[in-house]
């Protein structure tokens, strides 16, 4: 359960990266997007709080951060299309397994959401 907890949260402040990028980037839903980034930032904090020892949590530094803004950056529109694509698909995906394996440790554990 908490190794579970541990990777959800470590998995969302890595995802804070590339939704800041997208939000960045996508400017014609700077609104959806910013309450994404809002809600994901928010969900990663509450659940590193129910880990045993949140300082396991692997949270990127601002160095980390920086330099995986600059890969993603691009000169060409059709390629950050793409990869604001690509991002929003996996989050997409992130999100789904984190549900089901919530559920499950809900389901089978003591476990209180």
């Amino acid at each position: 359960q908490d190794k579970c907890l541990r990777k959800i949260s470590s998995g969302l402040y890595t995802f804070q990266t590339y939704l800041e990028y997208v939000q960045e980037t996508f400017t014609s839903e700077k609104q959806s997007i910013k309450s994404l980034c809002y809600s994901t930032e928010h969900l990663a904090r509450t659940i590193r709080q129910m880990v045993i020892n949140p300082n396991e949590v692997i949270i990127p530094d601002s160095a980390t951060q920086e330099s995986l803004r600059a890969k993603l950056k691009s000169d060409k529109t059709w390629i950050e299309k793409i990869t604001i694509h690509l991002i929003l698909r996996d989050f997409t995906s992130f999100m789904e397994k984190t549900v089901r394996a919530v559920r499950y440790l809900k389901n089978t554990r003591s476990f209180s959401v």
